[in-house]
């Protein structure tokens, strides 16, 4: 099996630094960050909250505005693309341990919590955007995954499932995310991956590489990406990751939503109604902060127009892909 970058291999004898738990006092949690104020969470900027914790590693906002916008990722996710499931895994009986990483504000997490109550349901995430209610058997933890020196809590040990969505493509190193996935995995665990693919696209020629979704999605990549260590391209390649970590069984799926109204078929308008507010709003909130695209105030504003001009023309039939790859760790 194949090393991923950075000191994997010393990993599993890397001592564990032991504090407190930001949520728990359990010796259990004893390896999760901490810290002693929640000024040191979050940072705000032009009336946005982000995350602080680790100020160069996630550039897109964390407050009630992004959460919301989660929110109806979430929804759109479970509703269309899963097609009211919560996973596509098939696990065999019902979970003890399942682990959300990337946790966000924690809508998944609560809702396999509810549907597996015999299950301890774990969240991680940077930054404690999370509930405080929740159901008994879930708790959500902030933790660095990335963090090369030192492996993941002892919490995450002999999971069933780990879920990721919309995190791979925001980490410098989703190599090492996989390969820890794969370290904490029970024999016969999966790991299942849900990620964008950046590109819009279209099936009669209506899309080209000037539509303005991907005039955005070319500045995403390129300095935004650059500063925090992002590789969009990474969702083109989980199949790929996974089997060097050493997971088998690896299966693919791939989606093509469209972007914007202009579907006569009420589902499809629906679908491409959910993801024009989904991309729409997370391009509108970068544009806000054009000095991270590496544009001036004028080009921004000219983009968000033509972003939302393009969403609206029913002339123009985008689309916008995404992948779920899931895989189980051999037995």
């Amino acid at each position: 099996m194949a090393s991923p970058p950075g000191s994997l291999d010393a990993d599993m004898a890397s001592p564990i630094h032991t504090s407190t738990s930001d949520y728990e006092e359990e010796n259990e949690l004893s390896q999760f960050t901490s810290l002693t104020s929640t000024k040191q969470f979050f940072k705000f900027e032009q009336g946005r909250r982000y995350q602080a914790l680790l100020h160069d590693r996630y550039g897109l906002p964390n407050d009630d505005m992004e959460q919301m916008r989660e929110g109806i990722k979430h929804q759109f996710h479970i509703d269309y693309i899963l097609h009211g499931n919560l996973h596509v895994s098939p696990l065999e009986n019902p979970p003890q341990k399942v682990v959300d990483l990337g946790t966000g504000a924690g809508f998944w997490a609560q809702d396999v919590a509810e549907k597996y109550p015999s299950a301890h349901v774990i969240g991680v995430d940077l930054a404690p955007t999370q509930p405080l209610w929740t159901p008994p058997n879930l708790q959500f933890c902030v933790e660095d995954l990335e963090d090369e020196q030192r492996q993941w809590a002892n919490i995450h040990r002999d999971a069933d499932l780990f879920f990721i969505r919309s995190l791979l493509q925001t980490v410098r190193c989703p190599q090492l995310i996989v390969f820890r996935a794969f370290q904490n995995l029970r024999p016969g665990g999966w790991i299942e991956c849900h990620e964008v693919i950046s590109e819009a696209f279209s099936k009669d020629d209506t899309v080209g590489p000037d539509h303005p979704m991907n005039r955005f999605f070319a500045l995403f990549a390129g300095s935004f990406a650059d500063r925090f260590g992002w590789n969009l391209d990474t969702s083109r390649n989980i199949p790929q990751l996974l089997k060097d970590a050493g997971f088998g069984n690896i299966q693919l799926r791939r989606r093509e939503v469209p972007f914007g109204r202009w579907p006569n078929d009420k589902r499809l308008r629906e679908m491409g109604m959910f993801n024009q507010i989904i991309a729409q709003d997370m391009a509108t909130t970068l544009l806000d902060r054009p000095a991270m695209l590496g544009i001036s105030e004028e080009k921004a504003t000219a983009l968000a127009q033509d972003l939302s001009d393009a969403a609206n023309d029913p002339a123009i039939h985008a689309y916008i892909a995404g992948v779920s790859v899931w895989a189980q760790k051999p037995s």
